[in-house]
């Protein structure tokens, strides 16, 4: 199976396969580009399209969900349900939404969904379409600051591991998982691209920082298949699966 994976902004891409295509994370427009929203609308022009939205921080979602899929054939919107509380204005009324809990299985427009919860806000996404199995992490990801106490850093090393053995256990062929530079251990992005399994792992959570992911898989620990490395909003890449 052919992919392409179009790089936007942060936690956003883009990921076209044959008959489907799924946006993630567009966030608020404090958070992009300027030319970020005429990138999406072309990318998923034509398109079955599902958005996936992981939770309702700004760097996440976008005020606007509707307009960027303007030139999509058809779309579904696939919501954690921290936005019901905290940005319920974005839920796009009388729209094919389906709006999820952490740790829960659903089956919605041809795709099976199961949820993980996240230790930031809202859930990680595992998702099958009967061929393409896919994980996109949001903001689950092995958050250890340097401020931690030893309890939180077991608590959330553990935490992190037992997420990544359910990712590996569901066998993606795509992972989508958080490498933060803030962060001594990238957020965990070497454990779950080495752990993962996925035949392509998509780093993200760069705040468009992204000059030195051509080198990501020649870090020490690095052991997995291959990355999607990006430069430039709207940089793409195909994969054979």
């Amino acid at each position: 199976m052919r992919i392409v994976l179009t790089y936007i902004h942060h936690n956003c891409f883009v990921m076209k396969t044959p008959g489907r295509c799924y946006l993630f994370d567009y966030p608020n427009d404090s958070h992009l580009p300027p030319e970020a929203g005429e990138l999406v609308a072309r990318a998923v022009a034509g398109t079955d399209l599902t958005i996936f939205i992981s939770h309702g921080h700004e760097d996440h979602l976008n005020s606007d969900i509707v307009s960027v899929a303007r030139e999509a054939s058809c779309v579904r919107y696939v919501l954690s349900d921290d936005m019901e509380e905290m940005r319920p204005e974005v839920i796009p009324p009388g729209r094919e939404v389906l709006i999820v809990e952490p740790d829960e299985t659903y089956r919605f427009g041809g795709l099976e969904i199961r949820t993980l919860l996240s230790n930031d806000l809202g859930v990680a996404f595992l998702v099958s379409d009967g061929k393409l199995r896919f994980y996109y992490g949001g903001d689950l990801a092995k958050w250890i600051w340097k401020a931690a106490s030893e309890q939180e850093r077991k608590f959330t090393s553990e935490f992190f591991r037992r997420a990544m053995e359910r990712v590996a256990s569901f066998s993606p062929h795509v992972a989508f998982s958080n490498v933060d530079r803030r962060l001594e251990n990238l957020a965990g992005g070497l454990e779950a691209y080495s752990t993962a399994g996925a035949r392509v792992f998509v780093p993200m959570h760069t705040f468009g920082d992204t000059a030195w992911l051509a080198g990501f898989k020649d870090l020490p620990g690095a052991d997995g298949g291959d990355v999607f490395v990006y430069r430039h909003p709207g940089d793409s890449a195909e994969f054979i699966i």
